[in-house]
C-alpha cells in the first residue's frame, strides 16, 4: 500500500510541477549592462561618436544599460536598452541611433533612429569571436546615415563592421509556488520515512 500511495504522489508531483517547468522557459531580463567595443575607424570614415541617455562611452567601448527583455530555453533572447543610444555626427550634423533591442533570433539589433518611433533593424549580428559577437552596420541604418549626412561626402556605411558586443544580462529569479515547496517536503519526508522502515 505504501508503495501505491508513493506512485499516486510522484505523479501527482510531476503533473503538479511540469507547468512550473513550462513557465520557467521563459525568463525575466530585468538588468545588466551591454558594452559594444567599437572598432570602425570613425575617424577615417569622417564620423564620431558619443552616448546619450544614461549610456556611457569612453572613446571606445560604449556601456549600454540593459532595460528587460527575455530569454528563451531555445537560448536566444529579447534584450532590450530602453532610453539609450549613440549619436553620430559628421561636422554640424548628427543622428541619434537608439533604444536598442537585441534580437537574437534574427540575428540583429532594433532600435530608431532620430527619436522616430518606428523599430527597424539597425545592426546585423555577425559571428562570435574572443572579441564578442560582430556587430555590423545594416543596410536600413546605412540609408538613413546617408541621407543625414548627405553634404558629408562619406563612403557607403552598409555592411561595415562597426565594432563588438558583448552583453551580461541579469535574470529575474523564478520562485516556485508555495504549493510545490510543500509537495516536495511532503515527498522528501515520505522517502525519509521508507527508508526508515527498510532499516
Amino acid at each position: 500500500m505504501f508503495t501505491r500511495l508513493l506512485s499516486a504522489l510522484a505523479v501527482v508531483a510531476m503533473a503538479t510541477l511540469a507547468p512550473i517547468a513550462a513557465k520557467a522557459a521563459t525568463v525575466d531580463i530585468t538588468g545588466g549592462l551591454t558594452q559594444l567595443k567599437v572598432t570602425a575607424p570613425l575617424g577615417d570614415l569622417g564620423i564620431g561618436a558619443a552616448a546619450f541617455g544614461t549610456a556611457k562611452f569612453d572613446g571606445s567601448t560604449f556601456d549600454f544599460p540593459i532595460t528587460g527583455g527575455q530569454a528563451f530555453s531555445d537560448g536566444n533572447a529579447f534584450i532590450e536598452h530602453d532610453g539609450v543610444g549613440v549619436v553620430l555626427f559628421a561636422g554640424t550634423q548628427a543622428a541619434t541611433v537608439g533604444n536598442f533591442q537585441i534580437d537574437t533570433a534574427n540575428a540583429s539589433i532594433l532600435g530608431n533612429v532620430n527619436g522616430g518611433t518606428a523599430f527597424a533593424p539597425l545592426f546585423d549580428l555577425g559571428p562570435a569571436s574572443d572579441m564578442g559577437i560582430e556587430v555590423k552596420i545594416s543596410s536600413t541604418l546605412g540609408g538613413a546615415l546617408a541621407s543625414v549626412f548627405s553634404g558629408a561626402n562619406l563612403p557607403n556605411l552598409s555592411g561595415a563592421t562597426f565594432g563588438f558586443a558583448t552583453t551580461a544580462p541579469a535574470v529575474s529569479e523564478v520562485p516556485l509556488p508555495a504549493a510545490a515547496w510543500m509537495l516536495l517536503a511532503g515527498l522528501g519526508g515520505l522517502f525519509a520515512m521508507k527508508r526508515r522502515r527498510s532499516v
